[in-house]
């Protein structure tokens, strides 16, 4: 299996929705690591998100109108000690021959967590969205979507010095098939997806085949903005 960097250009798109009843049970099939793009294997640095290795193809699922998020701990996997600022969001999708090609939108963003009533982690306030790039795919194989993004400094603690806790989603607003890339490990409360009903915790869904396999490119910086999202600790005192 062979993985091709994506070339996009720039290219505005208005986000469509589709109802997530539509989503089948997806079936998998089990991938070689080895065989997934190097940026995985050989990461720079810095890099948040979901950093697990590659364990299945999951299909049917993927639809396109829809979005995907991860939750992330930026304390917990960078090397940076005020602020940190991302600069590219990768998800790996897979493409057969029979879907292609295909010619779909897309852009990222990064978010800051909230709670739902029952202390899950879910995608909260959108603190940065990056511009929409058009992608061409005309060869079947696994690839590497790696959206650039331009974002200000982002706290990595809040003002009592808990840590700040993020998602990074990717959006997807042209209707077209592929298949998601997952890490074969259960957490719930990690991944999300948006097929026009709100985010739903795709741990329920996926069971056995895990995560979606979604990471971030960043660089440290000094100077973050003000207007960061909670604290872990400020989410947890919610509900104490």
């Amino acid at each position: 299996m062979k993985s091709k960097l994506i070339m996009m250009m720039l290219l505005g798109v208005a986000l469509l929705a589709v109802s997530a009843s539509a989503k089948e049970v997806p079936t998998a099939t089990r991938v070689d690591p080895a065989d997934m793009p190097v940026s995985l294997l050989t990461p720079p640095v810095e890099l948040v998100g979901n950093l697990n290795p590659p364990a299945f193809l999951l299909s049917p699922w993927f639809t396109g109108q829809e979005s995907y998020a991860v939750m992330f701990n930026p304390s917990e996997q960078v090397t940076c000690e005020v602020g940190f600022q991302l600069t590219t969001v990768h998800m790996y999708l897979h493409f057969v021959a029979a879907d292609l090609p295909v010619t779909f939108e897309v852009y990222a963003d990064l978010g800051s967590a909230a709670l739902d009533a029952t202390g899950c982690l879910i995608p909260g306030d959108e603190n940065c969205t990056g511009a929409t790039y058009t992608v061409t795919i005309d060869v079947e194989g696994t690839y590497d979507i790696a959206i650039p993004i331009e974002c200000e400094c982002a706290y990595i603690y809040g003002p009592t010095g808990d840590p700040n806790i993020y998602y990074l989603s990717m959006h997807f607003p042209t209707p077209f098939t592929a298949w998601v890339v997952t890490d074969g490990v259960q957490a719930a409360c990690t991944s999300y997806n948006d097929a026009g009903a709100g985010w739903e915790d795709l741990e329920p869904f996926f069971t056995e085949f895990g995560n979606i396999n979604m990471f971030g490119e960043v660089i440290c910086c000094s100077d973050p903005v003000a207007t960061e999202g909670s604290s872990w600790g400020d989410l947890k005192s919610l509900f104490r």
